[in-house]
């Protein structure tokens, strides 16, 4: 029997799984990402074990967790074939659901207009905000300085401090 006190062993392997089919979760920035980050890692490792605890008395048992596994491979073996290829993993109805949910973030994020639509104008303005907050409001940056804007801003350039020596 596995208690609550030992999944986050043996989690690593479901969370490998779902970063493999493409499951990610933005930090801001701008805030302090690490104890955001650590309570959304803990709620969706507790999410997880509770779906995998099928009868909910808090353990989990080889059993359930086999039974976990067989549901998430028959959602992948789309056909019935009893074997998946990366086309199935692919193009699995999870997946699908799991891009079009990124997707849909991605439009929100950049549609200042909240038409649900993004032009490319609004794409090319909402980009070059990115590029003057990792610039530090310079027209350009060396290499060490995208490195260093990155490591402060995030790769999306969210908002924060403007970077030291971005002006050349």
């Amino acid at each position: 029997m596995i208690t609550r006190k030992l999944l986050p062993t043996l989690l690593a392997t479901a969370v490998l799984g779902a970063a493999v089919a493409g499951v990610a979760v933005a930090a801001d920035p701008a805030a302090n990402p690490a104890p955001d980050r650590a309570a959304r890692r803990a709620a969706m490792q507790q999410r997880l074990f509770d779906k995998i605890d099928a009868n909910h008395d808090g353990v989990m048992t080889r059993v359930e967790y086999q039974a976990w596994i067989d549901g998430r491979f028959d959602r992948l073996d789309t056909k019935g074939t009893g074997v998946i290829d990366a086309n199935d993993v692919a193009t699995s109805p999870a997946v699908a659901a799991r891009v079009h949910k990124r997707a849909e973030r991605f439009i929100q994020r950049n549609d200042s207009t909240g038409t649900g639509k993004l032009s490319k104008a609004d794409f090319e303005a909402r980009q070059m905000q990115r590029f003057d907050r990792l610039s530090g409001g310079a027209d350009s940056m060396t290499e060490a300085q995208f490195a260093t804007a990155l490591q402060r801003h995030g790769p999306h350039g969210a908002a924060g401090k403007a970077v030291p020596g971005g002006q050349q």
